[in-house]
């Protein structure tokens, strides 16, 4: 099982969710999915992608790597609508080049295939939650930077 395939359990979208004052149900409409699923979320049995967690973060005024436990600060510098994937693909490439890494290092790293990870640089492919936290927490990185909503 590779680090892609580890589920996550970002503690805090159950906490925002109840700071709130929301059920699960009111959420998962908000998220455009079903309850079972924003549930499923919520313990950890599965991740959130990153289009939903994006969805979660603009709804409730939050940043990224808040929600993901890589910072206490709440603060969301500003909304992206949709990622842009060109973005993240275009700071992938700049993560791996300021740390002097080639494809295989993260490759590796994340116990994933060269051609999924080419997928992530080139912008053919989304890269998983998972995986961009994995590499924002390694190498010191902003989620909320990689996918373009803060400078």
């Amino acid at each position: 099982m590779g680090l892609g395939d580890l589920h996550m359990n970002f503690k805090r979208i159950k906490y925002i969710r109840e700071e709130n004052e929301m059920t699960q149900e009111d959420v998962a409409n908000i998220l455009k999915v079903e309850r079972s699923t924003y549930a499923g979320w919520e313990t950890g049995k599965d991740t959130i992608p990153l289009t939903r967690l994006n969805d979660f973060c603009n709804y409730f005024n939050v940043s990224m790597d808040y929600v993901t436990g890589l910072t206490d600060n709440e603060a969301c510098k500003y909304k992206i609508s949709d990622i842009d994937i060109k973005v993240v693909s275009t700071n992938l490439r700049k993560i791996r080049q300021d740390n002097k890494l080639t494809q295989k290092d993260i490759f590796d790293y994340l116990n994933t295939t060269s051609s999924t990870y080419s997928a992530y640089e080139t912008g053919k492919v989304l890269i998983k939650t998972s995986f961009v936290y994995s590499i924002a927490k390694k190498y010191k990185y902003s989620i909320d930077w990689i996918l373009g909503k803060t400078n």
